[in-house]
């Protein structure tokens, strides 16, 4: 098969992965794969507005907060990879301007500026106390010329303490002048309490699950119909199909992904070539309201 006028429904670029073997077609589909959708170039802007601006005594924040799965994550790693500088070998210290690390997994001080450090390429030494940790990390993002840390996951860090670590986090901005773009579930709310301060230094943007009424759900499926690379159209912006997929998503952009990436890759083991109600019912889900309705079934 050659790319041709039969394959209308595709984006030019995807095309020749039809002449693929099967496997290698299925490989290239599942995949994490990036559609700029308003919400996410939203959250990207002004991320690069942060990054951009000059710094000050009390640098800009942002927090993005949505659902388990509902992109943050994705856009995290999409403004990490389109901001990194190419790398110079000549240069005796290499210029970072921004990186991601994961929350530590409750208020560990330690673990937090470790993982800083370790982003920016210094490991921490082993038997380093939290004040020598704290002093070798804030010269590492001076010596980087870090302006933005991304936190992802930053409801984790709530527990016995957690106020130490807000302190922290508002420290490296007043100290160092870095700037924090934090990703978080609703969670957040609660750690946040324990410090007004951190809190009214973090602007909020929220990525809500999404809804049928949404224009970029509609933009998203009809992208999606056009870079799956399956020999026939996929009507995934048939009213009645959306809808189901949506229901079956439970309104998350990350459930809805692999959903058509599954059924997608179901289209290609079965020679059906198309998403459509037939290939969504072999993929199974698991998404926030599964596991609600497994917790209280009487089964388990």
């Amino acid at each position: 098969m050659t790319p041709g006028g039969d394959t209308a429904h595709l984006d030019e670029a995807v095309r020749p992965g039809l002449l693929l073997p099967d496997e290698r077609r299925i490989a290239t589909i599942d995949r994490d794969r990036w559609i700029g959708y308003g919400r996410a170039q939203n959250a990207i802007s002004e991320l690069e507005r942060i990054l951009r601006s000059e710094r000050r005594q009390r640098p800009d924040n942002l927090l993005i907060v949505g659902a388990s799965n509902n992109g943050k994550t994705a856009i995290a790693r999409r403004f990490v990879a389109r901001m990194l500088p190419p790398e110079d070998p000549g240069a005796q210290i290499s210029r970072i301007p921004v990186t991601m690390i994961q929350a530590p997994n409750g208020p560990r001080i330690p673990q937090l500026l470790s993982a800083i450090r370790a982003a920016l390429g210094q490991p921490a030494g082993r038997r380093e106390s939290t004040a020598q940790l704290r002093l070798e990390t804030y010269r590492t993002m001076l010596a980087v010329g870090l302006r933005l840390l991304l936190i992802d996951d930053l409801h984790d860090v709530r527990g016995s303490g957690v106020t130490s670590m807000l302190v922290e986090l508002r420290e490296i901005g007043s100290v160092v002048g870095v700037s924090l773009g934090c990703f978080a579930t609703r969670e957040i709310a609660y750690v946040l309490r324990q410090d007004e301060q951190f809190a009214n230094r973090l602007e909020l943007m929220t990525l809500p699950r999404w809804r049928i009424e949404d224009e970029d759900y509609w933009r998203l499926l009809h992208t999606f119909a056009r870079r799956l690379p399956l020999r026939a159209p996929s009507n995934l912006t048939d009213p009645d199909l959306a809808a189901h997929i949506l229901a079956r998503a439970d309104g998350l952009i990350g459930a809805v992904t692999r959903l058509l990436r599954q059924a997608a890759v179901e289209a290609v083991r079965t020679g059906h070539e198309r998403i459509d109600r037939a290939m969504l019912d072999r993929v199974s889900t698991t998404t926030p309201a599964t596991l609600e309705a497994l917790a209280s079934s009487e089964r388990f």
